[in-house]
């Protein structure tokens, strides 16, 4: 495994190197920086997801919610592995995101990245809980059928649509699920649970029972570590995607 991660570490640093040769070093920190700001700006959306419950409960103070969710958040992209971030890219085939004019990949890659930023600072700004995963996989898909229209290729060619449809599946069957297992819990916890509390809403300046905030906190965390497995994966795939577009030398997808 270190021997993996020195490889790893030698193969950046090479790329670096040769990026800087060909000029390209400032583009290549300023995709990074993007990708950053992606990542931080969709925690404007999600992190009040996993935090609401616990918040508007009193269970934990804001500012100790926001802090565990982040910690959870890390270990979640941490020990999540790499599937979902493979998932992102495999979105566009190698001949599309692999180009050979260094102009084009940095267009290429500041169009996902600036368009994306820019629904989820508008959406933030208005106050809607809008899905970054719809808007960065969007955008990745506008861009795959933008460059083979560009390149002459069919549009069939500019996206993988087996992937596509995988993913696209799963974000409208997901919602579906959530809805109906929350209501399926919600209509159990009232028959078999005699505690009339769990389902009073919470009172002012007083927090709930410690079994109650044991339930809300443990939940709050669950929520966070998914996400960070899940969601936080999304911007470890940009990294990839910037790389092999800026430095495709060094890196090469692999199927």
């Amino acid at each position: 495994m270190i021997t993996s991660f020195l490889n790893e570490l030698q193969a950046a640093w090479a790329g670096l190197q040769g990026a800087a040769t060909n000029g390209h070093l400032k583009w290549l920190a300023a995709a990074l920086f993007a990708v950053c700001a992606f990542e931080f700006i969709n925690g404007f959306h999600d992190t009040a997801n996993a935090v609401a419950t616990v918040i508007y409960t009193r269970s934990l103070r804001p500012w100790i919610a926001v802090i565990w969710s982040g910690i959870c958040n890390f270990l979640g992209v941490i020990l999540g592995g790499t599937a979902v971030a493979m998932g992102i890219l495999k979105l566009l085939p190698p001949a599309i995101l692999a180009v050979q004019q260094p102009a084009m990949s940095v267009a290429m890659v500041f169009a996902v990245l600036l368009s994306a930023i820019s629904w989820n600072l508008g959406t933030w700004y208005f106050g809607i809980p809008a899905s970054s995963s719809h808007t960065l996989i969007g955008s990745i898909l506008g861009l795959g059928i933008a460059q083979a229209a560009i390149s002459g290729l069919p549009l069939s060619q500019g996206v993988n649509w087996t992937k596509t449809q995988e993913i696209g599946t799963a974000l409208i069957v997901s919602p579906i699920l959530g809805f109906t297992f929350a209501a399926i819990l919600l209509l159990f916890s009232k028959l078999f649970t005699r505690d009339s509390l769990i389902h009073q809403s919470a009172p002012e300046n007083k927090s709930p029972p410690w079994y109650i905030r044991f339930l809300l906190i443990g939940t709050s965390t669950g929520v966070s570590l998914a996400h960070g497995s899940n969601d936080g994966q999304k911007g470890v795939g940009l990294v990839m995607l910037v790389l092999i577009a800026l430095m495709p030398e060094q890196y090469a997808i692999r199927s």
